[in-house]
Formats: C-alpha cells, structure tokens, sequence
C-alpha cells in the first residue's frame, strides 16, 4: 500500500469516527405531546386502530401507552404508542374510549389513572352525556371493586 493509499485510509476512518461520534450525540425527538385531557363531542366515528411494533423496553419501570385515534375539532390525529413512565406510584393507563351516542360520538382521551378528565358545558348538554355518565360511573365503581379485591389479598 503506498503512502498515498494509506493517508486516504486514515482520513477515512478519522472522518467517519467523528461522523458516528457527532451522530450518536443527537439527541432522539421527544415524543409528541398527549392530547389534552378534554372530553369531548365528535360527530364522525374513529379510524380504525393502527397496527404498531413496540421498540424494546428502556427500562422494567415503563408501561406500553398503546397509540390511539385523538379528535381534534371534527379531525382525527394519530397519537402513537410509546414507552412511559407511569404518572405515579401504582398510576395504570387507561386508553381512549369512542362511545357512540345519538349525536355522534363522545371522545375520552387515553389518561393515566390519576388525572381527571375535565367535561365542559358543551359537553354535559348533549343529549347523550347523562346515559354516557351512568354507564362509565358503573365501570368506575367496578374497577375500585377490583382494585379492593387486589388490595385485599395483596396485603397477604
């Protein structure tokens, strides 16, 4: 090999070293923001649920937030699933709910298990809202009934 050759060898493996080395420092984007804690009325019905790959795990603290369908003034975004930390000790996600009423649909965005839904006016004044209420009242007092029960022989 003659010096030529091996000079061109060198830079090469320098300028690539510092391009992986420069690479590796950028920093991956955050995830996209979730959605605001709003439920709200839709007047169409969801996508159907998109197909992911989950990457591996970061860490054994992280929960799989499966991607959901997320209304936004009568247009449907995708929200994609990730890896997160849960929002508090024993938090568990809840995902997103399309219920069907008479006039469209009401939209409850995917939320960890702390935080509140906030339901406006709008909201509370459609036609479908108070059955929508008393079904998910049902299903709020089912799950307290199952997580006592887990309590209960958890304690054991």
């Amino acid at each position: 090999m003659n010096s030529k050759t091996l000079n061109r060898t060198i830079l090469a493996v320098l300028v690539g070293g510092l391009a992986a080395t420069a690479f590796a420092q950028i920093p991956l984007p955050p995830p996209p923001p979730l959605p605001g804690l709003d439920i709200r009325i839709t007047t169409g019905r969801p996508p159907a649920v998109r197909r992911e790959i989950r990457g591996p795990r970061p860490g054994s603290d992280y929960v799989w937030v499966g991607g959901f369908w997320n209304s936004d003034g009568g247009r449907w975004t995708w929200v994609p699933g990730r890896w997160e930390l849960p929002a508090g000790s024993g938090a568990y996600w809840i995902p997103a709910r399309y219920v069907r009423t008479e006039g469209g649909y009401i939209y409850e965005p995917g939320h960890w298990s702390g935080q509140t839904l906030v339901v406006g006016e709008d909201v509370r004044r459609h036609r479908g809202w108070r059955k929508h209420e008393r079904i998910h009242e049902r299903e709020l007092e089912q799950e307290r009934d199952r997580e006592r029960y887990r309590d209960q022989y958890r304690d054991r």
